[in-house]
């Protein structure tokens, strides 16, 4: 591929060689989104993790993991973390200074009994999962325990230890991974979770409290099938508490769909907190118990997320304005979707009170019930003062024709569907793992929902819901590597995220960030505001001075014309046939890009996220502006002038010029190294044929018998000695041999010797030759 590219911004090269590098290493283009992500679900802007760090605050124990379990107490404040083996005390002003912590660790040979009958070791471990108050001064703790659930209480005042071990089954999961929801209601907890050790029995009951007020679910597909717990929620919808609810939320096998595989659907389902049970039927069973199915789908794309991950319950001063805000997921096209959808309290209400579903064994079909078929007092309802002025004191006292048809019908016909019938957000490749919502008073004194989602790869999303969908104005990384948020909670202007690894304290109105009155506006954060007066983007107190807009963003109507220096314009050297690709960064990724250029032809012309791609051709030659528009102001973010690259001093001459310096060196030095590694293997070959050679004369030397006597070719000398008898061959007193040089003798095994004479052999003697 050719590439002739320059930028004529000065005589450095250093700049130019950069951008020329841009355009030949940039990637392909971006995919766009999918179908199922909205406009919105693409953050505005995104924080990495070095600048996240710096505004960040941190708390992790070096000894200690997996801070799952956030409890946030105002009055006292501090947050209080569950974690394993471990619960902590932190300060909700700053949660890296003043911690206190309890150890609670299980026996170590209970932790070898529970690897004994072969669970994991590192789930044979203390892992905290239930973690509130039940009472002003003690809180109530539960814990997996290896496998073993026990429940105690905390004495916040002195923070210690934990009191009054107890058993946890019905009230906490064995297992640490397993999915559960627990809430306290007037000091009495409501479990939702599996009450044996193989987590095949579900259930929802009252778990504290006396032997007579502890009450649970029907063991029965029709009231639990095969359920994975999500959360759940208390509300005060009465002042004299007669006729206020919990509700639990959850994902089940359905058994209305008449389909060949397991279909999974979401629930909400609720129960009275003065239930007593049955007197006969249903005895120490829930007699309010009724449940609904959460629709959760986009119109757009039909798709229908049927797996409810977590929910948070935004209340408000009065509790017919609660509302549910649930996360939800979808497999499609071979990837994981994740949506939020919001839902009303009275919408809930309103399906409680509607139809009963029930299944029809005449002809094997699900139907709703008629009304006629309904008993009297309505099954599921709460005994408020209307039923006791009626004879119901409570609902021991309902009679069984009400309680039989509660059994068998808890499930009810009305689906409940979300606020605007469509959800706020989608987003596709960045599933979603935890929600948590508050709200947020605007300048102008409307009110307006924040949500932050927590990533399974450890980021951190911010949206704002502005109409029937929710913009997601921020990305934050939070860790330096991926791993889920596992818990989010809100205490006024501070988010607290929980994590494997540790606690993170997050300014959720960190609005000096926008440096300039077009950002703090198109941010659209509501407790963000621009003041002129300072010439920064502050935290609003209602003042009016201040200026910002939500809903349409109109920074011409408001911000101050900000005369700003628009990018030089860079010379760029083509050749003919040269593939280009010419950068341009939008200010956000809400921006909308578009290109001024010279060929009329669109199909040539291929637009990126990160710029525009061509082929050179001679009609593409001139200037190219890159202008982006974000609420109706623009401004341009680069500029590109394509000429021949036949100038004497293009950046594509000097860099190919530096290139061939860089090259020209590099061969000198390859060079040298060779020609010394070729000298050194020259000089060892030498060596070894030196040596060979030597051999060979040894070899071809003469071979002596160990005799007394033996037979030469040459003439034999007559011994002038008894010794030169026992030696044929034998050495003059000058040293010599019969007036030859001295001899080299070798023996070269038990029989035969070599003989040589100056290097050449004399004679070689063996018996044969006598």
């Amino acid at each position: 591929m050719g590439m002739g590219l320059g930028m004529g911004l000065g005589p450095g090269s250093g700049l130019r060689l950069r951008l020329l590098l841009l355009a030949l290493l940039a990637p392909p283009p971006a995919p766009r989104a999918a179908a199922t992500t909205t406009a919105t679900a693409l953050p505005r802007t995104a924080r990495p993790f070095p600048e996240v760090q710096e505004i960040v605050r941190r708390f992790s124990h070096t000894t200690v993991s997996n801070y799952s379990i956030l409890l946030v107490a105002p009055q006292l404040r501090t947050l209080y973390v569950g974690a394993k083996d471990a619960i902590f005390a932190l300060s909700l002003d700053s949660i890296d200074q003043h911690a206190k912590m309890i150890e609670w660790k299980v026996p170590e040979h209970q932790r070898l009994s529970c690897t004994m009958k072969g669970k994991k070791e590192a789930e044979c471990h203390n892992y905290i999962r239930i973690l509130d108050f039940a009472s002003e001064s003690h809180l109530f703790v539960c814990g997996t325990y290896a496998f073993d659930p026990q429940c105690g209480f905390i004495n916040v005042a002195s923070f210690s230890g934990v009191e009054h071990q107890d058993t946890g089954r019905g009230k906490c999961p064995f297992e640490p991974m397993q999915r559960s929801a627990a809430v306290m209601a007037d000091g009495v907890l409501y479990a939702a979770t599996v009450n044996n050790f193989l987590g095949t029995e579900p259930i929802i009951s009252r778990a504290t409290g006396t032997s007579e007020e502890r009450i649970r679910t029907e063991t029965s597909v029709t009231w639990l099938n095969d359920p994975n717990f999500v959360g759940s929620t208390f509300l005060r919808e009465s002042e004299s508490g007669e006729d206020d609810k919990i509700y639990f939320f959850f994902t089940e096998t359905a058994r209305e769909y008449d389909f060949y595989e397991k279909v999974k659907v979401p629930r909400v389902a609720r129960v009275c907190k003065g239930d007593l049970g049955g007197l006969k039927t249903l005895q120490k069973r829930w007699t309010t118990f009724l449940k609904t199915q959460l629709i959760c789908s986009d119109p757009k794309t039909r798709t229908n997320f049927n797996l409810l991950k977590d929910v948070f319950t935004l209340r408000s001063d009065n509790w017919t304005s609660t509302i549910f805000y649930g996360l939800f997921s979808a497999h499609r096209d071979g990837g994981e979707v994740s949506a939020v959808c919001a839902y009303s309290i009275r919408d809930v209400q309103k399906s409680m009170s509607g139809r009963f579903k029930e299944f029809k064994r005449d002809c094997e079909k699900w139907t709703s019930v008629i009304a006629s078929d309904v008993p009297e007092p309505r099954p599921g309802t709460c005994i408020t003062n209307s039923m006791k002025l009626a004879g119901f004191g409570s609902s021991l006292t309902l009679p069984d024709r009400v309680l039989t048809f509660v059994r068998d019908h808890p499930l009810m016909d009305q689906p409940v569907r979300p606020l605007e019938h469509a959800p706020l957000v989608v987003q596709r490749g960045a599933p979603y793992h935890r929600v948590a919502v508050h709200r947020v008073r605007s300048l102008t004194g409307t009110d307006y929902d924040v949500l932050f989602l927590g990533t399974e790869d450890g980021h951190l999303h911010k949206a704002v819901k502005i109409g029937p969908t929710a913009a997601i104005i921020e990305d934050l990384t939070l860790f330096p590597e991926p791993r889920p948020v596992q818990n989010l909670q809100l205490h006024q202007s501070w988010l607290y995220v929980g994590s494997s690894t540790d606690v993170i304290q997050v300014n959720t109105t960190a609005c000096e960030q926008y440096g300039s009155c077009h950002d703090c506006i198109l941010s659209r954060d509501p407790a963000c505001a621009w003041s002129r007066e300072l010439g920064a983007c502050v935290v609003h107190q209602g003042q009016s001075e201040l200026l910002q807009d939500i809903t349409s963003a109109n920074i011409s109507g408001l911000c101050p014309k900000e005369m700003e220096a628009g990018p030089v314009m860079a010379e760029v050297p083509v050749s003919l046939g040269a593939r280009v690709v010419l950068p341009c960064a939008p200010p956000s990724a809400w921006s909308v890009c578009t290109w001024q250029r010279p060929s009329p032809d669109a199909h040539a012309y291929t637009e990126r996220r990160d710029g525009l791609e061509f082929t050179v051709t001679a009609a593409m030659l001139g200037d190219y502006v890159c202008q982006c528009t974000e609420g109706g102001v623009g401004a341009t973010a680069a500029s590109y002038s394509l000429v021949w690259g036949s100038g004497t001093t293009s950046a594509w001459q000097e860099t190919r010029r530096s290139y061939s310096i860089v090259t020209g060196l590099v061969c000198f030095l390859l060079g040298l190294v060779l020609g010394c590694v070729g000298c050194f293997f020259l000089d060892w070959r030498r060596r070894e044929r030196q040596q060979r050679e030597l051999i060979n004369r040894e070899k071809n030397g003469l071979d002596l018998m160990q005799s007394n006597t033996t037979s030469c070719s040459h003439e034999p000398h007559t011994p002038s000695s008894p010794e030169d008898e026992r030696h044929p061959l034998a050495t003059t007193k000058n040293g010599n041999l019969n007036g030859f040089p001295p001899l080299y003798i070798s023996e070269l095994d038990k029989d035969q010797a070599r003989i040589f004479l100056a290097g050449a052999p004399l004679a070689k003697c063996d018996e044969t030759s006598i």
